[in-house]
């Protein structure tokens, strides 16, 4: 079996784990804006935290990895490989998507620049993907800074391209090939 532990000079990043399920939900909880532009809402209960732990474990690893991100020792946040694909009929596609959010407490640190750089590292590296790709919400700027940071290239927006609470979205799109990613 693969090992999935990353280590930076200031993190670690190890595949989820059901032990982390209340420190996942702590953090959401006290932190109601954090799933604002997220696929999710913040949890009321600890259950579907647990629901969503156990998501993170039904396509693991081949089409899904989630890290949680410790820094000195603490759980601050989650960084994915999601919807890895490596063909498309008979096409070869090899790509997968990153996803991410920090705990507000710990951002302006420069933690998830480093914990996406080394899961992008990863899945270009360990997992031999040729493409990754991002998106955020059109308003959120702070995705866009660390997504710029990484070296993504600007594709284009996909004009309300999904809906939450009641209102549709757009979304920026980004894409980063293994030949030009620089650690």
């Amino acid at each position: 079996m693969q090992n999935f532990e990353i280590r930076t000079e200031q993190l670690f990043l190890r595949t989820i784990e059901k032990s982390d399920v209340p420190e996942i939900f702590r953090v959401a909880r006290k932190n109601p804006d954090l799933p604002k532009f997220m696929s999710w809402n913040p949890p009321e209960q600890i259950k579907e935290t647990l629901t969503f732990f156990e998501s993170t474990q039904k396509d693991f690893p081949e089409k899904s990895v989630v890290w949680s991100i410790f820094f000195e020792e603490k759980f601050v946040g989650i960084v994915s490989l999601e919807k890895i694909e490596r063909k498309y009929g008979v096409l070869q596609t090899d790509r997968a998507e990153i996803g991410y959010w920090l705990d507000p407490e710990f951002h302006g640190n420069g933690i998830m620049p480093e914990a996406a750089r080394a899961v992008l590292s990863f899945g270009f590296e360990n997992l031999d993907l040729h493409k990754i790709i991002a998106h955020h919400f059109s308003e959120n700027i702070p995705s866009k800074k660390v997504i710029e940071k990484l070296g993504f290239r600007f594709v284009g927006t996909l004009e309300k391209d999904f809906g939450k609470n009641g209102r549709w979205h757009d979304a920026k799109l980004y894409e980063l090939l293994k030949k030009n990613f620089k650690k």
